[in-house]
């Protein structure tokens, strides 16, 4: 191994990080967002992570081969939520099909996750 390894050498194992920075002036950032237990509130938190990730698929198009079927399923998850009882099974359909459909552009990740933790608490399921 090299005396100026300026990256990231793993040997055996595994490697599991939320976020990673490697390189002179890498920089790594984690946005963190509070949900609120506020009916008024939470059903907020779920429309802004729905603006959200809709915004981030938009900008990040060119990354998505299947960007009007990922919009779609954001879209199907808005209306299903608004159920007075939504389906577990259709909720969580659609945001793994959305999770392997963006793949590993970061930025829209996130914004997945915080679409799941926010539907998790408006509907009072366990984060899918």
């Amino acid at each position: 191994m090299s005396q100026n390894n300026e990256g990231i050498f793993v040997s055996g194992g595994t490697f599991s990080a939320n976020q990673v920075a490697v390189g002179k002036g890498a920089k790594s950032t984690q946005t963190t967002y509070n949900l609120s237990t506020d009916l008024q509130t939470r059903e907020s938190d779920l429309t802004q992570a729905i603006t959200e990730l809709l915004e981030s698929l938009e900008i990040h198009r060119c990354k998505i081969s299947d960007y009007d079927e990922v919009s779609q399923a954001v879209e199907q998850i808005a209306q299903e939520v608004k159920k007075e009882q939504p389906s577990k099974l259709a909720l969580k359909g659609l945001l793994s099909a959305i999770k392997e459909s963006v793949g590993s552009v970061v930025e829209i990740v996130e914004k997945v996750g915080l679409l799941q933790k926010a539907v998790a608490v408006v509907t009072g399921l366990p984060i899918l």
